[in-house]
């Protein structure tokens, strides 16, 4: 069941709440709903656009987005997502300002209580939960990852191919024999899309990919190789500059709510 056949018919509730999967390139063109929604990616990757701004929300991240705004998702990689749909007319006074926020353990494990109990609790529990819900994202750090896949059908097809081998070595030059380009226009293409260059775009696509890989078992070693980096250290300083944290604090600190 759709998500606005699914307000349509609880119209009398305060939330709404379902569990979606996504396979790996899955479109959700533009669409809008009358209710507020959080978007909250169990596994894998979205890539969301949301007026002007186009973001990547991995696990550890969230989206609140205001009824009637007009949005799309895609699927980076295979996603499964809990989406929760929150009437305006509840009690929780829920802001109208799209916010992309970082998830808290304490923060996900409130969804996630939301998604298993919305249609069990009474109105009153509901309602405390809600204002819970909003007092956290109100309070909860920005957290904007930009744009990762491509629009032009020539650079796509090169994420495509990084999606399944992030490893992968060829240089822009290669990859122009490729996909039929020239390597002046794919590098014109990059900068025109992501304000990159090839190589910093193929490193922030790496990076991004070693979130999910971050929450296995596997070394950070293995993973920095497994994603092309030329050792662990080279992973650790760009992932670094980008998230803010290392690898190691990331999956110590914002994960443990994984074994909680």
């Amino acid at each position: 069941m759709d998500a606005n056949t699914l307000i349509n018919l609880n119209v009398h509730k305060q939330l709404v709440a379902k569990s979606i999967n996504m396979p790996a390139g899955y479109l959700d063109d533009y669409h809008q709903h009358p209710w507020h929604q959080v978007i909250f990616p169990v596994s894998g990757l979205l890539q969301s656009d949301i007026g002007d701004l186009s973001m990547v929300v991995p696990h550890n991240a969230l989206l609140f987005i205001p009824a009637g705004t007009s949005h799309k998702s895609v699927a980076v990689t295979q996603t499964e997502f809990v989406a929760l749909y929150l009437n305006p007319t509840a009690k929780a006074p829920f802001c109208r300002t799209l916010k992309s926020c970082l998830v808290t353990p304490f923060f996900k494990e409130l969804v996630l209580l939301l998604l298993k109990t919305a249609d069990e609790l009474d109105n009153r529990a509901i309602s405390n939960l809600l204002r819970v819900l909003n007092d956290q994202i109100k309070s909860a750090a920005n957290y904007e990852i930009p744009l990762l896949k491509p629009t032009d059908r020539r650079i796509l097809a090169i994420f495509e191919q990084l999606i399944e081998q992030p490893a992968t070595q060829l240089t822009l030059v290669k990859w122009a024999q490729q996909v039929g380009a020239s390597e002046r226009t794919l590098s014109r293409l990059f900068a025109k899309e992501f304000n990159q260059s090839f190589s910093a775009w193929r490193q922030h696509l790496r990076l991004v990919l070693s979130l999910e890989l971050l929450t296995t078992p596997r070394s950070i070693q293995d993973i920095a190789l497994s994603l092309g980096f030329a050792s662990d250290a080279a992973y650790i300083q760009a992932f670094k500059a980008l998230f803010l944290s290392t690898p190691h604090k990331y999956r110590n600190s914002v994960l443990q709510a994984k074994t909680t």
